[in-house]
C-alpha cells in the first residue's frame, strides 16, 4: 500500500469529545444507547467508549500522543501528619446503618460530606486533581 492509498486517521477536538462523553454518560444513565450516539456523530463505538474510561480513570478525554506525552510522575499532595489528632474510639458496628461521612483537609479549607455519593466522590477528586466534571 502506498502513503497515497493509506487512509489518514480522523482527529477530533478535544470540544467534541467531551460533548460526546457528557453525552455518553447521560444516555448510559437513562439505559439509552451509547453506540448510538457515537453512529451519529461518525465516531467508532470502541473509540467512544474508551474515552469514557479514560475519562473515568484518569479525568482525561484522551492521552497525549507522541512528543507530548508527558514523561513525568504524577504529581503528589503534600501531606502532613500530626500527632495533635484525637484518638478515635474503635469502630463498631451500629444497630442501624449511621452513613458515611467523608472529610478532607485541603489548602483552602476543609469540607465534609455526609453520606456522599460515589459520583459526588469522583466529582470532587477530580475537581481536586485539576479536570473537567462530564
Amino acid at each position: 500500500m502506498s502513503a497515497k492509498e493509506r487512509r489518514s486517521r480522523k482527529h477530533y477536538s478535544p470540544e467534541l469529545k467531551l460533548r460526546l462523553v457528557k453525552m455518553a454518560f447521560e444516555a448510559s444513565k437513562e439505559g439509552s444507547s451509547v453506540a448510538a450516539i457515537a453512529r451519529e456523530y461518525g465516531v467508532n463505538n470502541n473509540l467512544l467508549f474508551k474515552w469514557m474510561r479514560i475519562w473515568q480513570r484518569e479525568g482525561l478525554i484522551s492521552r497525549p500522543r507522541g512528543k507530548y506525552r508527558k514523561t513525568a510522575s504524577p504529581v503528589l499532595l503534600p501531606v502532613q501528619v500530626t500527632s495533635s489528632m484525637p484518638v478515635l474510639p474503635p469502630v463498631t458496628t451500629p444497630a442501624e446503618p449511621q452513613g458515611c461521612v467523608c472529610h478532607a483537609r485541603l489548602r483552602q479549607g476543609e469540607i465534609t460530606l455526609h453520606n456522599p455519593s460515589v459520583e459526588l466522590i469522583s466529582l470532587m477528586l477530580r475537581e481536586m486533581m485539576g479536570g473537567e466534571p462530564p
